[in-house]
């Protein structure tokens, strides 16, 4: 449904309360703070985990911190200035008081025993806690209070549980999940998770209806309270750009501008916050600052949301080293609304990804590579295939998309049908265009295997004149290929790797290849039966990027608007109702697994399509500061000095 949602120019800020913030708050300072930001909506902790009002309901306990602070009085004066105030909810924890009144709540190890973490147990999403008691909470705080919408933190399945120190929990064994998995499935939960195992997958989409059902239901509660409540995950969506202490490198330095891309491309409104802390041990420690601004601004420039998260009240907080840069973007955003939200991509790539929050280092690669070449993208979920008129679309990237639905796989046959192009990578989903005769097998033992680019390739394969080597890794999906398939490249197989004298091949090269081709009706489905994105994305070479970026070049046959542009340029096209806008953003300051400032750069030019008899073009960041010329149905633009971002508005 339609509701204030719809479209809004998100500014959230959420400054997460701890139990002692409502300790001698001072309303009118926290307004003023708030001001200071330019935020048009805001979070505030309202219910479930601990109570930030009054509440009359036993089994929510309430703050004892609450002074003489009123949450009621606070949301309606954010309404007086024009602020939304969403309700920031947990219900993933209960204290051990209520636990040891309701045992059937908790989350259950092997062993029987619950998770305790700080003092709070883990609940189950089949216990009478997120089975149904959240409703009665919900009701109470969301008719006491005008709230307008509401969050519910850690709410995703994920299979497994994960506590604040990072540790994974496996499947819970409560009494609850185990009688409701065998009526199902006629089975037992599984101990632990292994990919690839089938009560694995069985048990995380038995999750998955647990999940569903519950917002289903929790849905229709809050249309019955208000149908102008806004509920996340359904109504909006607010993805993290963050950081954590320990966390595997490479950082990842695109998160927040695919997190903003994967909103829209599940049609749905909503933001990427970035987190200012450092990790959940490291909370009033803030993030490089240099790095939140950058965050802030490729949200912007992927047209989503914008989102400042934070320990405790603002002016509270210790550290506040990264206040002047978020205040900076904020009120940029507040101050050039229109030209900001609500634009419309013109890419004509569509990635796919799995999900929002679970790393996938193919996907992560290919990421990377459309935005280092300026080959312009859009991102969604693989439940998001159903919600996008993929005609819009030249190309379709799959990156490790073995697991399609039948429906998706159907949508996606019908793409390449009409003309499209689909490039699958990885583990093969089962996709007719492909054209693969029977099923593909894993050959994990290839370390120190290349693929060999042909001379007579080259034309296909430019940049593999003077490197005729394509590095693999270990990794190699072998296959039959039906007889109208082009193959290019070949895998050679290992070779000695030393002692130094022996480095020389010592078999004949395979019959595999390092990419296939295949024509489907009007369009073509092209196949890389191994991991180029992966291993761009952990090791960085040029040598898989240029292959990669032969494939959508040359085989894809897709172009780039970059006519001079750094590699650590960002740029997005995307079209509002009386204007196109193209953002520059500067990812120059990232360096090894640190950021800094961006290095300025100079003349970053681009060249788009332009039919118009006329174009003027202004840059928001530096009015006057832009070169721009209009010949032949393209308008080249150049930013002589790109700072960290640029917006330039073209107008008739």
């Amino acid at each position: 449904m339609d509701g204030w949602w719809t479209n809004y120019p998100w500014r959230m800020i959420q400054p997460n309360f701890r139990e002692i913030d409502t300790r001698d708050f001072d309303e009118d300072r926290f307004m003023e703070e708030l001001a200071s930001f330019s935020c048009n909506a805001v979070m505030l902790n309202a219910a479930g985990l601990i109570a930030g009002y009054p509440t009359a309901l036993e089994d929510q306990p309430r703050s004892a911190f609450l002074g003489g602070f009123d949450l009621g009085h606070l949301v309606d004066r954010c309404h007086d200035q024009g602020i939304r105030v969403i309700a920031r909810t947990d219900f993933s924890k209960i204290s051990t008081a209520v636990f040891e009144r309701h045992p059937d709540w908790a989350y259950r190890h092997a062993d029987g025993t619950p998770l305790i973490y700080n003092g709070y147990v883990q609940t189950c999403l089949s216990g009478g806690y997120q089975g149904g008691y959240m409703d009665e909470i919900l009701r109470e705080v969301l008719t006491a209070i005008p709230f307008d919408g509401i969050y519910c933190n850690m709410g995703t399945a994920t299979g497994y549980i994960v506590d604040y120190s990072m540790n994974r929990h496996g499947p819970c064994q409560c009494e609850n999940c185990r009688r409701a998995f065998r009526e199902k499935y006629g089975m037992s939960i599984p101990e632990t998770l292994r990919p690839g195992d089938k009560a694995s997958m069985i048990y995380f989409r038995f999750q998955q209806e647990l999940a569903a059902a519950q917002k289903q239901r929790v849905t229709k509660l809050l249309r019955s309270i208000r149908p102008d409540l806004a509920y996340c995950s359904v109504d909006y969506v607010r993805q993290e750009a963050n950081s954590e202490y320990g966390r595997e490198l490479p950082h990842w330095q695109y998160q927040a501008s695919s997190n903003a891309r994967a909103i829209r491309g599940m049609g749905v409104n909503g933001t990427s916050a970035d987190v200012d802390f450092m990790g959940f041990s490291y909370r009033h420690v803030a993030a490089t600052p240099a790095l939140q601004e950058l965050r802030l601004y490729q949200t912007l420039s992927n047209f989503a949301g914008i989102d400042y998260y934070i320990m405790g009240r603002p002016e509270n907080k210790a550290d506040t080293s990264a206040y002047d840069r978020v205040k900076k973007v904020f009120a940029y955003a507040a101050a050039h609304e229109k030209h900001l939200y609500n634009v419309q991509s013109l890419a004509e790539v569509l990635l796919v990804r799995d999900a929002y929050v679970i790393p996938n280092p193919e996907e992560r690669g290919w990421i990377r590579a459309l935005t280092e070449l300026h080959i312009l993208f859009d991102e969604t979920l693989l439940g998001g295939l159903g919600r996008i008129e993929l005609g819009r679309y030249k190309a379709i990237v799959l990156p490790e998309k073995p697991r399609l639905s039948p429906e998706a796989a159907q949508r996606l046959n019908g793409f390449v049908q009409d003309g499209g192009t689909v490039l699958c990578v990885g583990q093969p989903p089962a996709l007719f265009c492909l054209g693969l005769a029977g099923t593909a097998k894993r050959n994990d033992r290839l370390l120190g295997a290349m693929l060999r680019i042909r001379t007579e390739e080259q034309a296909a394969f430019p940049h593999f004149a003077d490197r005729p080597f394509v590095m693999l890794g270990k990794s190699y999906w072998e296959a039959e290929y039906a007889e109208d398939t082009r193959k290019y490249g070949v895998l050679l197989p290992p070779e000695p790797f030393g002692p130094p004298e022996l480095c020389y091949p010592t078999a004949e090269p395979t019959s595999f290849p390092a990419v296939t081709g295949r024509p489907y009706g009007q369009g073509q489905a092209l196949y890389i039966p191994w991991y180029p994105g992966t291993a761009y994305y952990q090791n960085g070479f040029d040598n898989w990027l240029l292959f990669m970026e032969d494939v959508l070049k040359t085989l894809c046959g897709l172009i780039s608007p970059a006519v001079s542009l750094s590699p650590m340029v960002e740029i997005t096209h995307g079209r509002g109702e009386e204007f196109e806008t193209v953002h520059f953003v500067n990812g120059s300051g990232h360096f090894g697994n640190s950021f800094f400032d961006p290095a300025l750069l100079t003349d970053q030019t681009v060249a788009i399509p332009w039919t118009k008899d006329t174009a003027v073009c202004e840059n928001l960041d530096g009015p006057g500061k832009l070169v721009y010329t209009l010949q032949n149905g393209v308008l080249t633009i150049t930013v002589p000095r790109l700072g960290a971002h640029a917006c330039v508005i073209i107008t008739e």
